[in-house]
């Protein structure tokens, strides 16, 4: 138990910690530039079909493996996520991959709300 508390404590450490403030910060400026990608797949994936999503990474010049053609409904989300993180990641190449899938997802919720 002691050691399930220590992780515990590291882990809230860490989100008090100024490079977890200076993540978020990052993610939250990236907002802008990720609204319009996510704007944009959320017009041309509207049924979240294969036909549109293989569609959208054409659009967007990223390879569509065939074996995403696989992927089951309920998660096709997940691949217009990475497909918006892989183009955000076109734009801003030096910046980590968590934090510009981070701004993709606040931007998905922007749209949503």
């Amino acid at each position: 138990m002691k050691y399930l508390k220590s992780i515990v404590q590291k882990i809230v450490s860490f989100f008090s910690s100024g490079q977890a403030e200076a993540a978020l910060t990052r993610a939250c400026d990236l907002v802008p530039q990720a609204l319009p990608i996510v704007q944009d797949l959320a017009a041309m994936v509207p049924d979240k079909t294969m036909q549109q999503i293989e569609a959208a990474f054409q659009k967007y010049g990223v390879p569509f493996a065939q074996q995403l053609e696989a992927t089951p409904v309920a998660q096709r989300g997940y691949l217009l996520l990475e497909l918006a993180t892989q183009v955000l990641a076109q734009k801003f190449p030096s910046v980590a991959g968590n934090i510009l899938n981070t701004a993709v997802q606040l931007a998905v919720t922007a749209v949503k709300a």
